[in-house]
């Protein structure tokens, strides 16, 4: 008894001290039981990974080969550590030929598919950017020819995971590493499912398009979105604080005018297979048509072009996958006060939708925006930033087989 009374009287008489000394215990505790479920976790994996390169491959055939894009600057210079300690062990457990291929600067991953030969697929470890940069080269290169492309591979190892948060959602850290881990095996297993493609043209000259798989924003939401990493500060708190200071801010895009010409959705249809038959080079054009049943489907509506003025402060066009893939358009309201901004600011960083005023549903779209000469604006394709000016979008379905879990076939 006396011992405890003297233990409490020494902590009460310290309490900095013990009250330091208990948090770091605490973090030393949680840190090493995150460490151990970790380890654990990866062992179960590279167990799994294992059996598969065990398995004996024909004497006839080659290896597997595997082309790893690596944006190193992902995720503030974290994306090249987590690959080698997530996601490399298990391919090479697997028996992969694995050629990883470092990206050095932006742009860069188009050209490295540029010269891409003898690979069974491309995996990108990085971003939304990158895995657009990926997509963008394969499709340039084979003319979107859906004979030429290869099965694509995406690490959810940037700051933005668009695709890679559907098809391996995380939270937790621990979360992560088993997002990377099963994003690694679809690898390995080889299950594949197609995925829609928005293809964006800049109507005003004749520039290559741009491939991308997310989607398109802008308006205020979207700058202020841009604007976190100035906010590092504030920890994990900087999503929130990014609408808090910049609810007020003028350089904000408040005023997102624009003429939409879109046509309605369609799942196929004889005008459908006529321009898909115009778009593709003359050397195509002998190839057989993946769907002929579509030709001797009569839809009127494919060929109506309908127009629409906007006016909003939060512009986003989506795809949706559902029986007939299609374009969304949510157009947010006209005008927002501050604390509207802050509250629906907050509501999407929880993953919730922000409020929208209209819906407009297409399979392409013309978007004419109303600039300015003397403002510089921007706007977000795959959450990369472009300089705003009239593009087309069109809907490409099921263009890219990307590698998934087998339950989300």
């Amino acid at each position: 008894m006396t011992f405890v009374l003297k233990t409490a009287k020494t902590l009460r008489n310290h309490w900095k001290k013990s009250t330091f000394a208990a948090v770091a215990l605490l973090y030393g505790f949680e840190y090493a039981k995150e460490r151990f479920e970790t380890q654990e976790l990866m062992r179960v994996y590279c167990e799994k990974a294992a059996r598969f390169g065990l398995e004996p491959i024909r004497v006839e055939a080659d290896p597997r080969n595997v082309t790893v894009i690596l944006n190193p600057n992902a995720n503030k210079r974290k994306a090249g550590d987590e690959f080698e300690k997530y996601c490399a062990p298990l391919l090479h457990l697997a028996g992969i030929c694995v050629n990883v291929v470092r990206t050095e600067s932006e742009g860069h991953a188009r050209t490295l598919i540029n010269d891409l030969n003898g690979t069974d697929a491309v995996v990108v470890a990085g971003g939304d950017g990158t895995v657009s940069e990926v997509i963008t080269g394969l499709l340039r290169r084979t003319q979107e020819n859906t004979n030429g492309l290869i099965p694509i591979g995406v690490l959810p190892l940037g700051k933005t995971n668009s695709v890679a948060k559907i098809l391996f959602p995380c939270g937790s850290h621990l979360e992560k590493v088993r997002s990377l881990a099963d994003a690694t095996m679809a690898v390995v297993e080889e299950v594949v499912k197609p995925i829609n493609v928005l293809k964006v043209e800049v109507l005003e000259n004749e520039n290559k398009p741009i491939y991308a798989v997310s989607g398109i924003k802008w308006g205020a939401y979207r700058d202020a979105e841009t604007k976190r990493d100035s906010y590092w500060l504030y920890g994990k708190f900087r999503n929130y604080v990014t609408y808090l200071f910049n609810g007020l801010r003028n350089n904000l895009s408040w005023n997102c005018s624009a003429e939409l010409n879109y046509t309605p959705p369609c799942s196929g249809c004889s005008n459908c297979a006529k321009q898909s038959q115009q778009q593709k080079k003359w050397f195509q054009r002998f190839a057989k048509d993946q769907k002929p049943g579509f030709s001797n489907i009569i839809n009127p509506e494919c060929q109506m072009i309908y127009q629409k003025y906007i006016s909003t402060v939060d512009f986003n066009l989506e795809v949706e996958s559902e029986q007939v893939p299609k374009l969304v358009v949510n157009v947010g309201p006209k005008s927002v006060n501050y604390f509207d901004f802050v509250k629906e600011g907050w509501k999407s960083e929880k993953g919730e939708k922000r409020k929208v005023r209209e819906i407009i549903e297409a399979r392409s779209v013309e978007i004419q925006p109303k600039i300015n000469q003397n403002e510089e604006k921007w706007f977000s394709i795959d959450n990369e930033n472009y300089e705003l000016k009239p593009v087309r979008v069109t809907l490409l379905p099921k263009l890219i087989n990307v590698f998934c879990k087998k339950e989300n076939l």
